[in-house]
Order: C-alpha cells, then sequence, then structure tokens
C-alpha cells in the first residue's frame, strides 16, 4: 500500500472520530429540555416552593388565630403567602412541561393537598409529598436496578434498623 494512501485514510479516521467526538460534545451543567438534568432541577424547584408555600401557610394560620387580622404582620404574611403560592405555580407548570404523566399527577396531588384547610384536610399533605418523592425517584433511576443486589441488600438492611441506630450511624460518618 502506497504511504501517501495510507497517510490519507488515517487522516480520515481520525477526522471521523473527531467529528464524532465533537457532534456529542455535552457541557457540564447545561440542561437539554426534557433531559434527566432539566425534570431533577424542575423537581427540586417544585419542592423548594412547597416547602416554603407550607411554611408561609403555617405561619399564617398561626397568626390567624392569635389575632383579629390588625396585627402590623399580618399584612406581610398575607404578601409572603401569595409570592410562595406564585412561586408553586410556577414550579408546578415547570414540572408539567417536562414530567412525565405519573409525576405530573403527584405533584398535582401536593398542590390540592395544600390548597385544603383544616386538620383534615390538609392529612394527606405528607402522604403526597412522600408519593412525589417516589414518583420523581422513580423517574430519575435513582432506585437500584434489578441486577443491583448488593444496593437492594444494602437498603433493605438499613430499614431494618432501629431508628436510634440509624441517627448514631449517619451521625457517626458525617464526623
Amino acid at each position: 500500500m502506497d504511504p501517501t494512501a495510507l497517510g490519507l485514510a488515517t487522516a480520515r479516521s481520525i477526522g471521523k472520530i473527531g467529528a464524532a467526538a465533537v457532534s456529542r460534545y455535552r457541557p457540564v451543567g447545561v440542561a437539554r429540555v426534557g433531559s434527566s438534568e432539566d425534570r431533577a432541577q424542575a423537581y427540586r424547584r417544585f419542592l423548594d416552593a412547597e416547602a416554603h408555600h407550607r411554611l408561609a401557610l403555617g405561619f399564617s394560620e398561626a397568626l390567624a388565630g392569635a389575632t383579629d387580622g390588625t396585627h402590623p404582620l399580618s399584612l406581610e404574611v398575607s404578601r409572603d403567602l401569595m409570592a410562595t403560592g406564585a412561586e408553586l405555580v410556577c414550579a408546578l407548570q415547570g414540572v408539567q412541561l417536562c414530567a412525565p404523566d405519573y409525576v405530573i399527577k403527584a405533584a398535582q396531588d401536593v398542590v390540592a393537598a395544600l390548597s385544603a384547610r383544616g386538620k383534615e384536610g390538609t392529612a394527606p399533605y405528607p402522604d403526597s409529598v412522600v408519593a412525589l418523592l417516589n414518583a420523581a425517584r422513580h423517574d430519575l433511576d435513582y432506585n437500584p436496578k434489578r441486577w443491583q443486589f448488593w444496593k437492594k441488600w444494602k437498603g433493605v438492611n438499613f430499614t431494618k434498623q432501629k431508628p436510634a441506630l440509624r441517627v448514631r450511624s449517619t451521625a457517626a460518618s458525617e464526623g
């Protein structure tokens, strides 16, 4: 084989490999629309917004029970409640934009539980948040796969421990 032809063939193959590598380049930290990073970001924003709204609701209920509505903080509390409510709706729309149906349903259940009034109305709130977390974990493939026996075994053993041991073991590993 002619050395010139061999050199040209090598250059072409390197060019094809280089072009393939460049076309697959994805900068770190840039979320693609509908990608797992985009969905995880939307889920985090929604969970953050629902936590802030729940805290604002609790503070509003505590202040309403303690005063007749003329307290100087009442206006500020109502503004905060409206702002967190708006953020919650925006975060829900972000989830609706990129999430699958079962995660959207779980997020809507959380919003419905937050908007319910009274002790009986807010009773399903903790369960709806857990359902949302489980749906998001399933969507993002955070759960161990069928073939990952070691991770499943570690998870089962961790849940079998007594709560005091779990707290002590996590505190010991952090310190």
